[in-house]
């Protein structure tokens, strides 16, 4: 089954908490995962795309703006647990490119559970590395998905990695399980993010807002 026929969220879950590791480590190999991590990172993929019903080919895409990303920053070294934040701001982008009833960072926050403070200074710098260039055609689409299937067809080869120490991962919850339609917005004009100079906060686990880095700028 090709990658764009899935559609179960466990299936897809599997997918991004598998490939998107390999593609900030630069090499695709499934033993260098931490089965741990693998599992809690899983598990939150798993449910912000039961939660937003987001689109495969939204999902692809916001794999292809992490691999753009880490092009543009081949020497950042994300620290543990930035898989999320990553992943997030890039579904953030894809799903105001690609849909054209999208949702508002609000309702990503919830889902996430990312303050939404941050999550748009993550939306900013996200952008700012990628020089505003968030466009791709329908070659590169459809190049970006085959690459995508021969990494996966690769990594489902291994033998998946197992452990007794499973993480229990317990979301916070939201008064929102499913996001209502009322929720989306449109894409902001791109004149907001003109001067956003990248902070990185997206490579990091902890606040943006509270980072020195942020506040001495």
């Amino acid at each position: 089954m090709t990658l764009l026929n899935i559609t179960n969220p466990i299936q897809l879950a599997e997918i991004c908490a598998t490939i998107i590791p390999c593609i900030w480590a630069g090499t695709f190999k499934r033993q260098l995962l931490n089965a741990k991590r693998h599992q809690t990172f899983k598990l939150f993929v798993q449910k912000v795309l039961k939660s937003t019903q987001i689109s495969t080919s939204c999902i692809l895409l916001s794999l292809y703006y992490i691999y753009k990303l880490r092009l543009a920053y081949p020497s950042i070294r994300a620290s543990i647990g930035s898989e999320v934040r990553l992943f997030t701001t890039s579904l953030v982008l894809a799903n105001k490119y690609l849909d054209d009833n999208t949702f508002a960072n609000k309702t990503w926050s919830q889902v996430s559970s990312i303050p939404i403070s941050e999550l748009n200074i993550m939306e900013m710098e996200f952008l700012s590395a990628l020089n505003f260039t968030i466009h791709i055609s329908q070659t590169q689409f459809y190049d970006w998905i085959y690459k995508c299937q021969q990494w996966w067809n690769l990594l489902s080869s291994i033998p998946t990695m197992t452990s007794t120490n499973t993480i229990n991962y317990q979301p916070q919850k939201r008064n929102c399980d499913f996001i209502e339609e009322g929720q989306k917005k449109k894409f902001l004009s791109i004149d907001y993010y003109s001067n956003v100079k990248p902070i990185l906060s997206w490579s990091s686990s902890v606040s943006a807002l509270s980072s020195s880095r942020y506040n001495n700028t």
